[in-house]
C-alpha cells in the first residue's frame, strides 16, 4: 500500500468542520449592542440642528480644517453630539477621499468627574486638540499619504 497512513486526528477535524451544526448551537448577529458593551460614538443630533456644535464649527473646527485641508478634500464635515459616553460629548467627522475622520473632540460642555482630566478653558485649546490629532490622520489618509501639514490656522469671531 503507497500513500501516508490514516490520522484518526483528520476524522475528528472533517467532522467538527464538515459535520452537522450541534443541537442547540445556533449563531446569531446583533445590530444592537447590549447596554455593557455600547460605547462612546457620534450621535444623530449634528451641527446642522444644534447652534452651540454650529459655533464650535465656524469659530474653532473649520478654521482649523480649512488649513490643513483642501476643499476637495473634504466631501463632509460635522460636528456631533456623543451617545454613551459623558454628557456633553462632542465628535467630529470628515469624509474624504477614501477616508473618514471620526473622533472625540474636547468640549467645553462636559459633565466631568474629578478624578479626570479638567475640559478645555478656551477654544484655543481645542483648536490646538484638534490641529494635533488631525495632522496625524492627514499623514496616514488615503488622500495625503505621507504628508506633514502643518495647521496655521486663526479663530473666528462671532
Amino acid at each position: 500500500m503507497t500513500g501516508h497512513p490514516h490520522d484518526p486526528l483528520e476524522d475528528v477535524v472533517s467532522e467538527l468542520y464538515n459535520g452537522p451544526e450541534p443541537a442547540g448551537w445556533r449563531v446569531e448577529h446583533n445590530a444592537k449592542p447590549l447596554p455593557s458593551e455600547e460605547w462612546p460614538h457620534p450621535g444623530a443630533v449634528t451641527d446642522a440642528e444644534d447652534e452651540r456644535l454650529a459655533r464650535l464649527r465656524r469659530r474653532v473646527v473649520e478654521p482649523v480644517v480649512d488649513s490643513m485641508m483642501s476643499a476637495q478634500e473634504v466631501q463632509a464635515l460635522s460636528l456631533h453630539w456623543g451617545v454613551h459616553g459623558r454628557g456633553g460629548d462632542v465628535w467630529i467627522r470628515i469624509d474624504a477621499p477614501g477616508d473618514r475622520y471620526e473622533d472625540w473632540l474636547p468640549s467645553p460642555w462636559w459633565t466631568t468627574d474629578p478624578s479626570e482630566v479638567d475640559p478645555p478653558t478656551s477654544e484655543a485649546e481645542i483648536a490646538e486638540h484638534l490641529a494635533d490629532r488631525l495632522q496625524d490622520w492627514i499623514a496616514e489618509s488615503a488622500f495625503a499619504w505621507g504628508q506633514l501639514r502643518q495647521p496655521d490656522y486663526q479663530l473666528r469671531e462671532d
